[in-house]
């Protein structure tokens, strides 16, 4: 899991976040809710613990509990710098209170009577008072507390220099606190040592009571209430890291525990416990306790598993033999220990396993996976593992495997080449699913090929002889034994396809000759031993791609055309496709790339001059376009910088071009030197074909790409930068950033996850709005992913008009609920299948208190889902509706295609590249997904799928073609981006509040756009 980073231009940084309660009004408060009180004001307490000064209230004490624990103690008791700071503060706060007095304001009316005050700042006065008067530091640690939390110290001074009365409000703040003091002292190991009682005390002193203060506010009033008088918070202190991990869904529901399985598995989790879920007090802390923690990892994996992944999971004769697998024979290493919690493989499995009538589909069969185990190296569990594998006779038995395969950390681990070929035969049809002979060979080839599986799983119509091929022609690039020329051709190899992949995306390659194209692209790149093959197989291959799309010639302009997207018969869409074009053509001049026109015709040139049939005079232009550019000249000879920069790399391929100059071959051929101008060419024309696909997937308002003309020319396919030489397949990483004598960043690796990575070198460019907030490493690179890759050209205004409608329609089904009885149990039970159940619980008091106020925001991802499932199971509720739900039955009735799911998900769906490990868009029916570490550390970014259908609603209540969402999306999106501020990298609100902000923006006319259809008309008028 990569950790939050520190922006440039902050001066003081807090971690960006996103969690699962909503910035809803505040639920109705237990019986035993009490309040805390804040000393001062609540801004400066906020700055100082970390905390955006976005929350409401009811938040500020559970994100104080978890920057405590999470910032705060480099060891159980060893406090850091933050918590060390943050104490100081609550102290000087509460002297400065004791000065504010009842009155709630810091007075100083003369400069002689400012000296207390001083103190507790930490300061003095240099000269006196008068008009000289100045303050300097007197005790160093006050006066870095008192500046860092925003203390009007300027605002003093000049009232002291000018004998101006000084004030300063400076009230206590209460803010509400789960239970009361005296719960929460019983508990503190601090607070009874100290005998104080006071929990923001023990928060910043007792790291485990901070934890579990944290892990009760992520369960619903009616389990934390439960839990609260029996076991009591005592008994749950020594679970408190298991409670904070795993014990969100852990709901209590009419006197029991509300089961993953439903009844029919109370009796197999009665057993596991040892404690029955008809008594919550009994079963919670034994659910926590089992086991170290790994019973409550399993109980929270298979809760957040729709209703047929449970089914098969809990059924009795499976529900113990699975967990028997997770827990192995190793419970000593609490799941809760780490940082993060270490089960990511564990929540893929339960989530994405392949079930076929009720039972897991197994690609290739059992037996191929036998064998794959067999051969499998690796860690004594996987040994363990494969030899148990010998007597498996059923598909279950497979499973029990790799749920004890789940416990091994890794990025290529059996659990996780299982989960990576199952996707790539997820869709398929009868002769269309993965072979034996496939599936083996996709095993074979992960470790080295398996981030490049993104492809296979995108388009299920590539059939098992285009995926042997795609092996075949890989392997046989890995062997060109020149390791310059071996960088080349699996550069243009994997843009050639890069392009394929973009085309067929965009529907721009015939179905029925897709798998032909495919292979028709790679063809010619095997078996090439010289750069002048490359040249012409390189061509070849382009042409092969571009002319199955039905381009006629390569002319540079005519493929940018075709990436730019298909043909638009209207003004709207071709003003639009124009655009992008333009967009891509700047991206290809401001990185200084040749043209494949210049290329290809200095190519041809070049031999026929061979042949004696061409002029040099006519080759010269053309050979001085490629000396347009100069490189930039090192300020290190090679001797400085391998003493600079001891052990980095020297990239060839860079190299070679600062010294071409074709000229002087052509005023003097030889045909020795003119083939070899040949091969030199196909470096450029690596370089173009790659940048044609970064230019595709640019970033909105991208600086690297305009700003660094070296970037894509530096892209190292090599592997050279790492000893294994694995990284020309691996997704590739930013590298040289601030290294002495470094030449420059740029990508090392292939081009798999080119457009998240392309997000994630631009998001260091996007400025928050807000001083305090961070980006977290991967939420906003999947958020930017998801507006730069769909393509908007075949979306109608009629499905346009149906996302804003299920989404309208959603809305009024939770507000009829208010008033609607009979609605209430339909509409919390179709959200449970998308909440946390905290927010779920908040939603169905709201609604059974009468309280429409008191409702939280739905996310547009929910609301949409929920008028989807409700007009699937409820069809001939009629009556339920109003004006937009009747608006979407009539056109759902007229325009049946443009308003199913299955088109919405298509078009207004997102990527999941880590969840689907694929690029397709969807709309998953999921829950939120944790943080987790390891390989899954980008699945909770992908938990979110708001924010383009909100776009969509936006642009269709506001009259823009669907096409615009072209502009719209991206540029919307950075504008939420620059929006985000928030604490935790759980806080979905952080985000649903940046968006809804934004959202207004747009509405109000604050961020500049096309001008929506209508208002063009009124204008033309």
């Amino acid at each position: 899991m990569t950790f939050p980073r520190r922006l440039p231009a902050l001066v003081i940084a807090v971690l960006l976040s996103a969690c699962a309660a909503t910035a809803a009004a505040p639920a109705p408060p237990s019986p035993s809710t009490s309040v805390a009180v804040i000393p001062g004001p609540l801004r400066s307490f906020l700055r100082m613990a970390g905390i955006s000064q976005k929350v409401t209230p009811d938040e500020v004490l559970p994100l104080l509990a978890r920057n405590a624990v999470v910032l705060g103690w480099e060891r159980e008791s060893q406090p850091t710098e933050f918590l060390l700071l943050l104490r100081r503060y609550v102290d000087q706060s509460r002297e400065l209170r004791a000065l504010a007095g009842a009155k709630n304001s810091i007075d100083v009316e003369r400069c002689e009577d400012v000296k207390p005050l001083l103190d507790v700042l930490g300061y003095r006065l240099r000269e006196g008072c008068g008009k000289n008067a100045a303050l300097e530091t007197s005790v160093p640690e006050r006066a870095f507390v008192t500046l860092d939390s925003g203390f009007p110290l300027a605002k003093l001074e000049e009232a002291l220099r000018t004998g101006q009365p000084f004030r300063y409000p400076y009230p206590d703040t209460p803010v509400p606190m789960l239970f009361t003091s005296n719960d929460w002292a019983a508990a503190s190991r601090t607070g009874l040592r100290l005998g104080q009682g006071n929990l923001l005390d023990d928060l910043l002193r007792d790291p485990s009571l901070a934890r579990l203060y944290w892990g009760m506010s992520k369960a619903d009033v009616e389990t934390r209430e439960l839990l609260r008088q029996s076991p009591g918070l005592s008994k749950l202190l020594p679970v408190a890291g298991v409670m904070d991990f795993f014990g969100s869904y852990i709901a209590v529901r009419g006197g029991k525990v509300v089961a993953p399985g439903g009844a029919a598995a109370e009796t197999q989790w009665k057993e596991l416990a040892g404690a029955d879920v008809h008594a919550p007090s009994d079963f919670v802390p034994r659910l926590l306790a089992k086991d170290n923690g790994w019973l409550a990892a399993y109980f929270d994996a298979l809760s957040r598993a729709d209703d047929q992944h449970q089914a098969y999971f809990c059924d009795p004769r499976r529900l113990r033999k699975f967990y028997e697998g997770v827990r192995g024979k190793d419970v000593g290493r609490s799941p809760a220990t780490p940082v993060f919690r270490p089960d990511g493989g564990l929540l893929l499995l339960v989530s994405r396993l392949q079930l076929e009538n009720g039972q897991p589909r197994i690609p290739g069969g059992l037996a191929v996976w036998k064998e794959i185990l067999r051969r499998r190296g690796g860690s004594g569990l996987i040994r363990e593992w494969a030899g148990k594998s010998q007597g498996w006779s059923t598909p279950d038995q497979l499973v029990e495997g790799l749920f004890g395969l789940s416990r091994i950390e890794t990025a290529d681990g059996p659990l996780q080449t299982y989960l990576a070929i199952n996707e790539v035969d997820r869709g398929r049809t009868g002769d269309e699913h993965l072979s034996a002979a496939t599936v083996r060979l996709l095993a074979d080839k992960y470790s080295r090929f398996g981030h490049q599986y993104t492809l296979l799983a995108e388009f299920h119509g590539l059939n098992n002889a285009s995926i042997a091929r795609y092996f075949a022609v890989a392997d046989s690039l890995d062997h060109i034994s020149d390791p310059f020329l071996r960088a080349d051709v699996i550069g243009t190899f994997q843009a050639t396809l890069g392009l394929w992949q973009i085309l067929a995306r965009q529907g721009q390659l015939p179905p029925a000759r897709m798998n032909d194209a495919f292979q028709r692209a790679m063809a010619p790149l095997q078996g090439v031993k010289s750069g002048p093959q490359l040249f012409d197989a390189a061509r070849t291959a382009l042409s092969e791609v571009v002319r199955a799309a039905g381009a006629p010639d390569l002319y540079q302009d005519n493929i940018i055309a075709l990436l730019a997207g298909p043909q638009q018969s209207t003004p709207e869409g071709q003003r639009m496709r124009s655009e992008l074009a333009v967009r891509m053509h700047t991206v290809m001049q401001d990185q200084r790339l040749v043209s494949l026109d210049t290329l290809f015709a200095l190519g041809d040139g070049l031999a026929q001059l061979s042949q004696g049939k061409a002029s040099a005079d006519a080759l010269l232009p053309l050979a001085a376009e490629l000396r347009e550019f100069e490189f930039p000249r090192s300020f290190f000879s090679n001797t400085e910088r391998i003493e600079y920069a001891p052990g980095l790399p020297d990239y060839k391929h860079t190299a070679l071009q600062t010294r071409m100059d074709l000229s002087k071959v052509i005023r003097n051929p030889s045909p020795k030197e003119l083939a070899e101008a040949r091969g030199l060419l196909s470096a450029l024309l690596r370089d173009t074909l790659v940048g044609l696909n970064y230019a595709y997937y640019e970033p909105p308002a991208a600086q690297v790409l305009h700003h660094n003309p070296l970037f894509i020319r530096s892209h190292d396919f090599s592997g050279s930068a790492s000893e294994t030489l694995q990284e020309s397949w691996k997704t590739p990483r930013l590298f040289g950033s601030g290294v002495t004598a470094g030449r420059g960043a740029h990508l090392v690796g292939s081009l798999a996850h080119l457009p998240f990575v392309l997000s994630q070198v631009e998001q260091d460019f996007i400025v928050p709005e807000n001083v305090q907030a961070l980006i977290w490493d991967e939420t906003v690179p999947a958020l930017v992913t998801s507006a730069i890759l769909p393509r908007w050209w075949t979306v109608s205004r009629q499905e346009m008009h149906a996302v804003a409608l299920h989404q309208r329609a959603g809305d009024e089904l939770v507000r009829a609920a208010v008033t609607k009885a009979s609605l209430r149990a339909p509409v919390v039970d179709i959200l449970s299948e998308r909440m946390l159940p905290q927010r779920c619980a908040q939603i169905e008091r709201a609604l059974a208190a009468g309280n429409q106020d008191a409702l939280p925001e739905l996310m547009p991802g929910e609301t949409l889902y929920l008028a989807a499932e409700f007009r699937r199971r409820y069809p001939g509720q009629s009556d339920a509706w109003a004006s937009a739900g009747k608006e979407l039955e009539e056109l759902a009735r007229q325009y049946p295609a443009d308003a199913s799911w299955a088109r919405l998900s298509e078009d207004f769906g997102v990527p999941h590249p880590a969840l689907q490990q694929s690029y397709a868009r969807a709309l998953l029916n999921i829950k939120p997904f944790p943080a987790v570490g390891g390989y899954g550390s980008r699945l909770m970014a992908e938990s979110w799928d708001s924010s383009n259908l909100y776009w969509a609603r936006l642009a269709d209540e506001l009259g823009y073609a669907p096409v615009m969402l072209n502009r719209l999306v991206p540029e919307l999106t950075r504008r939420m981006v620059e929006k985000i501020f928030a604490t935790d990298f759980e806080d979905f609100s952080a985000l649903m509040r940046a968006m809804r902000e934004t959202g207004e923006e747009f509405r109000q006319g604050k961020i500049e756009a096309a001008p929506s259809a209508g208002a063009a008309a009124q204008a033309q008028q």
